[in-house]
């Protein structure tokens, strides 16, 4: 058990599970009109990876917002009924 727990261990750390989206603008010579659209793009895609998961993240804390009101909502209807 402990072998197969240890080579588990080992695969996992060695494994090279990283990928990049992004360009290298490593050899192209800095303040020329390529450096600056490889830079560009590259903060262009970064932003709108960003703006994506903001909206994803949004959008579920809007719909929990949502439910939880809907939630508070039937419990007055319920002790306004009880009432009358």
């Amino acid at each position: 058990m402990k072998k197969i727990l240890i080579i588990i261990i080992l695969t996992l750390f060695t494994s090279n599970t990283a990928y990049s989206n992004q360009n290298r603008c490593d050899g192209i010579k800095k303040f020329s009109k390529e450096f600056l659209k490889c830079n560009a793009r590259n903060i262009k895609k970064g932003t709108l990876i960003k703006v994506e998961s903001i909206k994803k993240g949004t959008a579920s804390k809007t719909e929990n917002f949502k439910l939880s009101i809907k939630k508070i909502g039937n419990k007055i209807n319920k002790k306004i009924k009880k009432k009358e």
